[in-house]
């Protein structure tokens, strides 16, 4: 991510370096360069900003709280989820009965990295392995057996 971060400024700084083709402008890689810096300096905040948190997902009787990414929505009653499902080899996707997104206050940074990361954000939230230390297919059964004892 921080390699992400100095190619972007790379990018910004010294365009020049990186014209392969007639097509490619030193404006374009001057703008590829500034979302670069953007994208990869909120990543770098939102990851500083989960270390501190001793627990990625927390399952009980009565909710799941998720906060395995800093722009997770916390906790999330049984009743306001419609299913549980298994997305690509390492997401986890709860779809909501409602847009819990829009029923809280949330920073425009929260709102920003939820839609690059999860461009169908209104009615579902993916959960990912990477940032948590289980294994994606344990997490997911005990996720499903919860849901399904909370019916």
């Amino acid at each position: 991510m921080s390699l992400m971060l100095i190619s972007s400024i790379c990018f910004l700084i010294v365009p020049e370096n990186f014209i392969r083709n007639v097509f490619m402008k030193i404006e374009h890689i001057q703008i590829v360069g500034v979302l670069g810096i953007l994208y990869f300096s909120t990543l770098l905040y939102s990851f500083l900003a989960i270390l501190p948190r001793k627990y990625a997902i927390i399952i009980s009787d009565d909710f799941l709280i998720d906060n395995s990414k800093y722009e997770s929505l916390g906790k999330i009653k049984w009743t306001d989820i419609s299913g549980v499902r298994r997305f690509k080899k390492r997401n986890i996707e709860i779809s909501l009965k409602v847009d819990l997104y829009s029923s809280e206050k949330r920073s425009l940074l929260k709102k920003f990295l939820t839609f690059m990361h999860n461009w169908n954000n209104n009615n579902r939230i993916l959960i990912s392995s990477t940032l948590t230390d289980r294994n994606i297919e344990a997490l997911f059964e005990e996720i499903k057996n919860a849901y399904k004892t909370s019916k």
